[in-house]
């Protein structure tokens, strides 16, 4: 082509196109190739426009081949952004051509490369204009593919290599065996070529119309031509996924190979070092194994190429790269760099961080005493205290420094005496680097709780401003409730001991303080002091209540009343006797007082403190003996104050009738039988018949008939709700009187009024249900069933009380179920069909989660099953062991689901019962190991410390299952078993101590 002479190319785009004009062109392009640009040349209504081919100022003699792939590349881009059919240059056929004299294998300087139509398929090709080919790429010099310089050829393979991942697919058998057999040619060509090639033969591998035989054709050809290690990375990379392609789609071909194909992957995969190669090569050695490829004498070698892997050891490059990224000035860098340090503290150990530890403390010190922003404040804080947890949960040998102990050194000493400065702006900052570094573990907290708090009480009295006072009295309350953290059994080691006297006598004179905002700080630090044991003197406890009695009687601000309630009613439970003795007594003489002549506050304002101090208090059944009366005898006394509003007609409002209803229902399951059959025989009577008689002071206006109809009865008919109540929760031993009548009525009217009287939709069915569930068996029953089902199936039909005879339905339902009734099958049917009813399938939807949870209230087998439990697990206990092992299989369900049961005693002799036939029975245990591992990791936190100590003598006899059972549940029990190691019995710790060791030494050699 000479100087300034353009070449036109034409290409089918494979479809034609309908322009605006409605004028059908053919789908042509034209190209215009000139020397240092390309313009496209459509006749879609396209735009032409310049392309640059990137080459230009090469010698008029050079590369003219090369400029036409250029453009063909820029134009596929550019056909890309506009909407154009895709190009037939992606679905050409390649075609190679070679002078049959010449000796040479693929492309010489004898050989063409053209790019022609496919043979024609469907629609796509037809065109009454379409020549029989596209016009060949070639120009008057050497292709770009014949070209001297491998740097030229290397172009022209990435091109074609480009164009084969994009139509691999497309692909017939033929062209694709030209294409391999040219590619493994080019494999022996100058190594600038072979990264193109690789990525040509990658296409290929993914052709499903490869021909047999071609895929052991190529990986010799890669094993024989190619050092793969002296490759790049992603050229690696290329070769792993060839491999991986080829094991996926002709493993047969590749198994014919024999030995030889492991040793030839050998030679690839040995001295590779990047991660993300090594795990695509791991996978390749794993399906080597399992999928039974000839290994031959290579088994030793293919375990020498892995194994030198394990356990990986990578330099730490990350913990200095994290440092710079903290120092850098971007948040996100900042937070990114946090976050990944907190990630990399819950894997890495004493080892890793001990070379970057002063970095580290430095660049969080910074953080949190310069940031402007509390995302990153927050993030350090958080990665200190991942940090101190990592150095807690090492594990030291005799001669190794506790780092923990210099680390927690370092930070003290840079933070301790900002406390003394409590106005200035960094002494918040140094609190809560304190705080982050003693959450992280009892050993944390034990070494700066017991150095700062003595610090924080001196510094109390040196300060006599309220706002510092204040501000020391905030910092202790943070350090008081970390204590909370670490559990409330070994008293002797708390960090509190030596402090106790002073900081129970700063916490009294905060109190004691005018200022309402150090009363509410104290209040809250005194509450979480009197929650820790051992800390509280019984003297210190009676100023305690006695300090709060005066600040609920006499504060003169509301929030300081309010927050010595709410104190009193935390610290109730913990100390009953004080609070029955002092506060209790204190608060009826005061109501008393306070009725008997006319108190100085306003009305009844100091009787509405003592009434709600009452109700706060009453948390422990001790308390509740004393403060119930006071409470029942002032509400005898509102009739009285106020005879426009009786007693009575407050049991009518719904908010006090809903209130009433669990209080009733849960004293009715309490009761003695002796009391709750007396109870029952005479509340039955009293709704049914109107019996009142033995009501104290009868003064009803009218008689009490709540099952009649008429509106003068409507609101009686409320007082249904504590009926249900109290009848459902009775123990199933008592017989309810005139059972019959209250299911079928007289004539029939109950259940009608239980549906229309119910104060939710869900009361009606709450108290049918459960006395369907107490009827004995038998013909009455049935007879009773029957016409309660028809009275549900007319109220289903239509009506304004289709819902709350849904209610009664489901819980009818679930009584049913639970005593297996035959009918139970009926109503679920009936329920079933409900589900396509547009008003009401949603509600039955949800229904079936009341039929098959547990409610808690009625109806539910809970308050049985702890006791079959605990009988079983007490009698497993004490049989013989062959006799125990023989029953295993059947049992083992019902022990693990004992170990879910609340009750203590149960927990303890489930494990008690299985230590033992983990022993004895590995191979039935093994079957459960993830509910055991589960169960038992669990219980290794539970508050008593037998069931600890049980639990992890069971962690420890799971070692005795088979290895290959336990292994990928080894390093979850090993962190699992490093919060043990904290513990505050030294018998729990020990027992972790063996079990983690135990742990450790799994599938090692020589176990």
């Amino acid at each position: 082509m000479e100087a300034g002479q353009s070449q036109l190319t034409l290409l089918r785009t494979g479809k034609a196109r309908q322009t605006p004009g409605n004028i059908t062109h053919p789908g042509w392009i034209l190209l215009q190739v000139q020397r240092g640009h390309t313009k496209l040349l459509t006749q879609t209504g396209y735009k032409a426009r310049p392309v640059r081919c990137g080459v230009g100022g090469h010698p008029q003699g050079r590369a003219e081949y090369g400029l036409a792939l250029n453009a063909l590349q820029e134009l596929g881009k550019a056909l890309a952004v506009s909407d154009l059919p895709s190009l037939c240059l992606f679905k050409a056929s390649l075609s190679l051509k070679c002078n049959p004299q010449c000796g040479t294998s693929g492309l010489c300087q004898h050989s063409s490369l053209t790019l022609g139509d496919r043979p024609p398929r469907a629609a796509l090709l037809e065109s009454p204009v379409v020549p029989p080919s596209a016009v060949p790429l070639q120009g008057s010099d050497r292709s770009c593919l014949e070209n001297t310089e491998p740097r030229m050829r290397g172009r022209g393979l990435q091109l074609l290599s480009q164009v084969l991942l994009h139509c691999h697919s497309l692909l017939q058998e033929e062209e694709v065996t030209h294409l391999v057999l040219f590619c493994e040619n080019r494999l022996k060509d100058h190594h600038l070529v072979i990264p193109a090639v690789l990525q040509g033969l990658h296409a290929l591998s993914m052709c499903e119309v490869l021909a047999p035989g071609l895929a052991v054709s190529v990986l010799k050809a890669i094993f024989q031509e190619v050092h793969v290690q002296s490759l790049p990375q992603l050229d690696r990379h290329t070769v792993y996924s060839i491999i991986t392609n080829f094991m996926r789609t002709r493993e047969e071909e590749l198994k014919g190979l024999g030995a030889d194909f492991t040793f030839g992957f050998i030679q690839v995969m040995d001295g590779e070092k990047d991660p993300r190669n090594l795990l695509v090569a791991f996978q390749i050695v794993r399906d080597l194994i399992l999928k039974d490829y000839v290994l031959g004498p290579f088994v030793e070698e293919l375990f020498e190429v892995t194994s030198c892997y394990f356990p990986i050891d990578f330099t730490p490059f990350l913990l200095p790269l994290l440092i710079e990224k903290m120092d850098s000035e971007m948040q996100s860098a900042k937070l990114d760099s946090l976050q990944t340090l907190g990630a990399c503290c819950t894997i890495y150990g004493q080892k890793e961080l001990q070379e970057f530890l002063p970095s580290l403390w430095s660049s969080l010190r910074r953080e949190v005493f310069q940031t402007a922003s509390e995302k990153v404040e927050a993030e350090a804080l958080a990665a200190l205290h991942s940090l101190a947890a990592c150095l807690s949960r090492s594990v030291l040998s005799s001669d190794t420094e506790d780092l923990l102990d210099s680390f927690l050194s370092d930070i003290l000493q840079d933070c301790r005496h900002h406390l003394c400065e409590p106005d200035m702006k960094l002494v918040w900052p140094s609190a809560k680097l304190l705080q982050a570094a003693a959450g992280a573990s009892f050993r944390a907290g034990h070494r700066i709780t017991s150095s700062v708090v003595p610090l924080l009480l001196e510094q109390y009295h040196q300060h006599p401003q309220n706002s510092q006072r204040r501000t020391i009295l905030e910092m202790l309350l943070g350090f008081l409730e970390l204590q909370q953290k670490w559990g409330h059994e070994d008293e002797e080691e708390s960090a509190l001991l030596c402090s106790r006297a002073p900081l129970c006598s700063v916490l009294f004179s905060a109190l004691t303080d005018p200022s309402v905002q150090l009363q509410l700080v104290g209040i809250q630090a005194l509450t979480v002091l009197g929650t820790l044991p051992g800390l509280l003197a019984p003297p210190d406890v009676q100023l305690v209540v006695d300090h709060l009695t005066r600040l609920i009687l006499h504060a003169d601000d509301s929030q300081s009343c309010m927050a010595a309630m709410e104190a009193a009613g935390s610290l109730a439970p913990i100390y009953p006797g004080a609070f029955t003795g002092r506060m209790a007594q204190r608060l009826a003489e005061e109501l008393q007082s306070e009725r008997e002549e006319e108190g100085r506050q306003s009305p009844h304002s100091l009787r509405a403190r003592c009434l709600q101090a009452l109700a706060a208090v009453s948390t422990h059944p001790r308390i509740v003996r004393e403060t119930v009366p006071v409470l029942l005898q002032c509400l005898q006394q509102v009739p009285k104050e106020n005879a426009h509003s009786p007693l009575g007609k407050l049991l009518l409002e719904e908010d006090v009738l809903t209130a009433m209803v669990p209080v009733i229902s849960a004293a009715s399951a309490h009761l003695c039988p002796e009391l709750a059959a007396q109870s029952v025989s005479q509340v039955v009577p009293l709704f049914l018949d109107g019996e009142v008689s033995f009501l104290p002071q009868d003064s009803f206006p009218c008689p009490f008939q709540p099952f009649q109809g008429g509106q003068h009865m409507a609101a009686q008919r409320r007082l249904v709700a504590l009926l249900m109540a109290f009848v459902c929760s009775l123990p199933r031993n008592v017989p309810i009187p005139q059972q019959d009548r209250l299911l079928q009525g007289r004539p029939g009217q109950q259940l009608d009024q239980l549906l229309e009287t119910a104060v939710n939709r869900m009361e009606a069915g709450l108290a049918e249900g459960p006395l369907r569930n107490k009827s004995p068996a038998g013909q009455q029953l049935d007879q009773l069933l029957e016409t309660a089902v028809n009275r549900m199936e007319a109220g289903l039909a239509e009506g304004p009380l289709r819902t709350q005879a849904l209610a009664l339905l489901l819980w009818v339902t679930k009584a049913l179920v639970l005593r297996y009734h035959p009918l139970s099958s009926r109503l679920t049917d009936k329920l079933l069909g409900l589900l396509g009813d547009a008003e009401l399938g949603p509600a039955v939807a949800d229904g079936f989660s009341l039929l098959m949870a547990d409610s808690p209230d009625v109806l539910h087998k809970g308050c049985v099953k702890a006791n079959y439990l605990k009988g079983l697990s007490h009698v497993l206990n004490h049989l013989p062991r062959p006799v125990l092992v023989t029953e295993l299989p059947t049992l083992l369900s019902l022990l693990l689901e004992a170990l879910s049961c609340p009750d203590r005693v149960v927990q303890l002799s489930t494990l008690s019962c299985l230590q033992p036939l983990l022993l004895e029975a590995p191979h039935v245990m093994s079957l459960h190991v993830d509910t055991l591992v589960t169960k038992f990791l669990g219980l290794t936190s539970s508050p008593a410390m037998a069931i600890r100590i049980a639990a992890l003598q069971c962690v420890h006899a799971l070692t005795s299952l088979p290895i290959p059972v336990l292994l990928p549940y080894k390093p979850r029990v090993i962190r699992a078993l490093a919060r043990p190691l904290d513990d505050l019995k030294r018998l729990v710790r020990k027992e972790a101590v063996v079990a983690r060791g135990e742990w450790f030494l799994l599938g090692s050699p020589g176990r």
